[in-house]
C-alpha cells in the first residue's frame, strides 16, 4: 500500500522540478524514488547535494554501482 504519494514531474513545486529532472538526468529515467522526495523539496535537495558529494569520494563509478546491486539485492528489492 502506497502511503506517501508521488509527485509526477507536471505537477512538481518550483523547488522540486529541477532536482526531479537533475535526478532523472543521471538515473536515465524518473525513479519513483524522485517522485516521492519531490513531496519536500527541503529533503529533496539535501540528499542531492548528499549525493553529488559522495560522488567526489574514493570509489569510481562501477564499484559504487556494484554497491548499489549487492544492497538493493540484500534488502530484497525487485526493481
Amino acid at each position: 500500500m502506497q502511503r506517501i504519494q508521488r509527485v509526477e514531474l507536471e505537477n512538481a513545486s518550483e523547488e522540486s522540478r529541477p532536482l526531479m529532472e537533475q535526478g532523472a538526468e543521471g538515473a536515465g529515467k524518473m525513479l519513483n524514488f524522485y517522485k516521492t522526495f519531490a513531496n519536500s523539496p527541503a529533503a529533496f535537495k539535501g540528499y542531492m547535494d548528499l549525493n553529488g558529494t559522495l560522488k567526489g569520494g574514493a570509489l569510481d563509478r562501477q564499484m559504487q554501482e556494484s554497491i548499489a546491486v549487492a544492497v538493493s539485492d540484500f534488502n530484497g528489492c525487485a526493481y
